[in-house]
Formats: C-alpha cells, sequence, structure tokens
C-alpha cells in the first residue's frame, strides 16, 4: 500500500530546511514542486470526479498557513493554481474540465492567474485585453455583441497580463479580457499560438514566486475553454476567484505572522542582555505582545471566513475581506517585531527575518491592496447595516437613530 499523503503540517516541517535555498536562489526548484504535487496540495481545489483530492476552505486554509510559515513565495503557488482549479471546476465547460482538471490536481500543470496590466490594477473593470469572436482558426475578426461559449468555435486574444505568479512554470492561465463592453474569462495554454512568457522584473519580495509576463498576440483559444460567459468574467469568475485568493493570502499571512512570533519568543528567551533574560525587559515584552494579540485576532477571522466560504455566508465577502486585512496586517506588526527583536540578526541580507519583511509587504499587496480592501469593506459594512436596520429583531436600531437624532438641534 502507498503511504498516504503529509497533512499540512508535516507538509510544512518538510519544507522547512528549504525555505533559504528557495529565497536565495529566486525560483522553486522542480524537486520541490514535485513533493509539493505528490502531497496532494495540487489537487485540494479539484472535485474527486477529476481526480481532485478534495479539501474544504478550512483546510486548504490551515495548507496555505502550514506552507507559509516555511516559504510565502511557494505558499503564493497554492493560491492562484487554486484559484484557477476553483474556476475552472465551477465556471468551466465539461470538455475543458475533462481535459485540463487532472492534469492540474497531478501537478503536470501550474496554473496561474491572470488580471493585472498596466493599466488595470485594482480597478478590474478597466482591462484592456480584447476577446473577438472567430469562425476558425486563420478566419477574419467577425465581432458579434451576443456571441457566447457555444455560439463561435474559436476566440482572438490580444493584450499582456503582468506579474503572474508562477508564471514561469505555468502551463494554463486563467486570463480576463474584454469583448465590447463586457468582461470574459478564458483558459489559456502556454503552447497555444500567439503566447509569450517572459519574467518578470524581480521584487524584493516573494522571491521565489517566478513572476511572469503573458502575452497574447493573436492567440487564438477554443471556445469551450471560456470560463463562464461574457458578462460574467471580472464581476463572478474573478470575483469568486479572489474571495477564494484572499483567503488563501489571509492564511498565509497567519502563517507568517507565526513563524515571526516563535522565532521572537525563541531568541528573545534565549539571549540574554542587562544581567536578564531579553524577554523580561517591559518594552520587548510589549513588542512581542501586540505581535500575538494581532496573530490569534486574525487566527479567529481566518477561520470565521472560511466557515462563511464552506457556508457560503451571506457575509462572506465582508468576512474575508476582514480576515485578508487584519492577517496581513498582522504579518507586517509582527515581522517588524522581530527585525527590531533580532538586532544584526534581523537586517541579514537572505535571512529568514529579511525575508519575513520583505513577504510580509507583500502580503499587504497582492489580492487587493491594504487600500482597496478597506474601500471594499467599508461598502460591504454599510451593506450589512441597512439589512440590519430593516430586520425588526435587531435590537440596536433605536439605539442608532437615537444617535442619529441626537446631532440635530430643535
Amino acid at each position: 500500500m502507498s503511504e498516504p499523503p503529509p497533512t499540512a503540517e508535516e507538509l510544512g516541517r518538510l519544507l522547512l530546511p528549504l525555505a533559504d535555498e528557495i529565497d536565495a536562489a529566486k525560483a522553486v526548484p522542480p524537486g520541490v514542486l514535485k513533493t509539493v504535487a505528490e502531497s496532494g496540495a495540487l489537487a485540494a481545489m479539484v472535485p474527486a470526479e477529476y481526480g481532485g483530492r478534495p479539501m474544504n476552505h478550512r483546510e486548504y486554509g490551515e495548507l496555505s498557513r502550514a506552507v507559509a510559515h516555511t516559504s510565502a513565495s511557494l505558499q503564493s503557488l497554492l493560491t492562484v493554481h487554486g484559484m484557477v482549479c476553483a474556476s475552472l471546476s465551477r465556471w468551466g465547460s465539461e470538455a475543458a474540465r475533462r481535459q485540463l482538471l487532472p492534469r492540474l490536481a497531478s501537478g503536470e500543470l501550474l496554473g496561474a492567474f491572470g488580471l493585472t496590466e498596466d493599466g488595470a490594477g485594482s480597478d478590474a473593470q478597466a482591462i484592456g485585453t480584447t476577446a473577438m469572436p472567430e469562425e476558425e482558426p486563420g478566419a477574419s475578426d467577425g465581432p458579434s455583441a451576443d456571441a457566447g461559449a457555444g455560439a463561435q468555435t474559436w476566440w482572438r486574444l490580444d493584450g499582456t497580463k503582468r506579474w503572474l505568479s508562477f508564471g514561469q512554470v505555468a502551463g494554463c492561465f486563467l486570463v480576463f479580457a474584454k469583448h465590447g463592453d463586457r468582461s470574459v474569462g478564458f483558459l489559456v495554454r502556454r503552447d497555444d499560438p500567439g503566447v509569450t512568457v517572459e519574467p518578470s522584473r524581480p521584487t524584493s519580495g516573494f522571491r521565489s514566486a517566478m513572476l511572469a509576463d503573458l502575452h497574447m498576440d493573436g492567440c487564438r483559444v477554443p471556445a469551450d475553454r471560456m470560463v463562464g460567459r461574457p458578462g460574467f468574467g471580472v464581476a463572478q469568475v474573478a470575483g469568486s476567484a479572489l474571495s477564494l485568493g484572499r483567503l488563501c493570502v489571509a492564511y498565509g499571512s497567519l502563517g507568517l505572522a507565526e513563524a515571526c512570533c516563535d522565532a521572537m519568543l525563541g531568541h528573545t528567551s534565549g539571549r540574554r542582555q542587562f544581567g536578564g533574560r531579553l524577554i523580561d525587559l517591559q518594552l520587548v515584552r510589549g513588542l512581542i505582545s501586540d505581535a500575538v494579540v494581532d496573530t490569534e485576532a486574525a487566527r479567529l477571522l481566518c477561520e470565521q471566513a472560511a466557515r462563511a466560504m464552506d457556508s457560503r455566508g451571506g457575509r462572506l465577502i465582508e468576512q474575508v475581506l476582514t480576515a485578508k486585512l487584519a492577517a496581513s496586517r498582522a504579518a507586517g506588526t509582527a515581522s517588524a517585531a522581530a527585525a527590531q527583536l533580532h538586532g544584526a540578526v534581523g537586517l541579514v541580507d537572505g535571512g529568514p527575518v529579511d525575508r519575513w519583511v520583505r513577504d510580509a509587504r507583500v502580503m499587504q499587496v497582492i489580492e487587493g491592496s491594504t487600500q482597496l480592501l478597506q474601500h471594499l469593506l467599508a461598502e460591504e459594512s454599510l451593506q450589512s447595516f441597512r439589512v440590519r436596520r430593516r430586520d425588526p429583531r435587531y435590537p440596536f436600531v433605536q439605539g442608532a437613530d437615537h444617535v442619529e437624532r441626537a446631532g440635530h438641534v430643535e
């Protein structure tokens, strides 16, 4: 009998000795990718009938946390690969599912997510990549405002996507384009005609995420690789994928913050200064306790968001945004404290603390920057308040109205 796949914690411990090597190489070695694939981690968002080992959102979050405890760069693979698999499973055609999901589940193909462009970052509606239907390969463009997945044989894609995590090694890209005034998603293969992939400029954090730019110049894809239908691209397909991505980043941030807290506690309890342990100094305890509180709060918010995604609760988006915002901030707080308390050791280029500081900054940008999340969260919170206010069972409506009336002078 074959051995059962490692648990999330076992996979994290298995990868831990390779963390510094992965960061220094600015790439994930093929052997490490093979280990991750054999663990079943890449099959977690694929239904069993297509060769998957499906997990619920909390289990996948815990997997992301354990891997990020070791390498945030590697955890970003789980994020984008999971986004592609989940989108294809939910929105893709049966032909595309049969063709691609088993290969994505096994790790034969890696998935990458292509939404960002030069002129479209946080504003996903501003994408400039175009999609035009064609009757057959090589046919002249024949725009049709009512074209759908079954109405045409091929689609032509033109545009460039930036900063695709693991784009350098991915074989399948979920990209979004505009057909007229409607957005639409497609699965693009690396070997499709008109596709060129080149490494992106290196970033200070997530050094090993193997970022790439994807160029599509007259790229033709069959209609059965459309994901959803025109009009569903950004609002539905990308929206649901980003909710999963933000949950993964939240759990990844939690794992990074945990690593920082563990390192601080280990270092300060063992290092002696001024005749006693470093941790016995009051200001040192303040830094550690702030990081621990933020980390534990992030853990609870991550678990709440995962439960909401599993049950598809009414406040799902609000809870995912809250978790991602809080956890990425916790990673920033904990990594800054770890760097401060480790002194010169925390400043060593390429060391663990240096890596955590760099990676924590990335956590506050990817899958929605802190400022974008604040904007979205305020809007979601307002919508939730309006719903509660209309509910006669809500006990604080009169109190809210009383405060409002108190501001008016008779």
